[in-house]
């Protein structure tokens, strides 16, 4: 059974030791795409309920995403623990579903919800059983390095309902992202493909006082 490299920082977790325990090699690793390569083709991300719903307020889910299915043939996100924590966390859950829907339409992951670190050990497991062997040993991906113009972008585009081409238009037209986010909601609606209602929502996002949720990033950090 082939080795399995792993995140040093998931040295915290026990499914490093749970996979130990199956018979299977462990390489810990820096890693800045995944958490778990299984093969050259097959690398996995594996969050906690808790973490995930964290990573999607604070804009770090998509990125981690984006990086890892286009590294990856095969890109597997593990979502461990128990859906119904998400109310807790969450008062629209369907913000939430929304989001898991966007990752597999747009980004082309797997999902796999597992309940349990001995579940998730498990499912690893078998990866690594159904996988190809490796010939040639493993090729560890870095993250893909964007260009100034790219970091800009990428940027513009986290905005509510801004996409690539969108966020092209804003570029051109304000310059800078700065001007960007210091624009009226007149002045953004009136770049081709964002409108009024676009042009609010963006306002609300960079205008919202955090202190608002202070009480939703208390709870996530206990």
């Amino acid at each position: 059974m082939a080795d399995i490299i792993v995140d040093s920082r998931e040295s915290k977790s026990n499914v490093p030791n749970l996979l130990k325990s199956m018979g299977i090699g462990i390489i810990f690793k820096f890693l800045e795409v995944g958490d778990y390569i299984i093969n050259p083709e097959t690398a996995v991300e594996r969050k906690s309920v808790n973490d995930f719903i964290s990573s999607l307020f604070d804009g770090r889910l998509f990125h981690q995403i984006e990086q890892l299915s286009s590294s990856y043939i095969n890109a597997f996100l593990i979502i461990e623990g128990n859906y119904d924590e998400i109310e807790f966390y969450v008062r629209n859950p369907k913000v939430v579903q929304c989001a898991i829907a966007s990752l597999l339409i747009n980004y082309k992951i797997k999902l796999v919800n597992s309940p349990s670190e001995d579940e998730t050990a498990l499912f690893l497991s078998c990866l690594s059983n159904v996988s190809p062997s490796k010939k040639d040993g493993y090729f560890i991906k870095h993250a893909k390095k964007k260009d100034f113009f790219g970091q800009q972008i990428y940027l513009i585009s986290s905005l509510p309902g801004i996409g690539y081409k969108t966020a092209v238009s804003l570029l051109k037209h304000f310059g800078t992202p700065k001007n960007i986010f210091l624009a009226s909601v007149e002045e953004l609606s009136k770049v081709h493909g964002v409108g009024l209602k676009r042009a609010r929502r963006i306002r609300l996002l960079l205008d919202t006082n955090i202190k608002l949720y202070e009480a939703f990033f208390e709870k996530l950090s206990k």
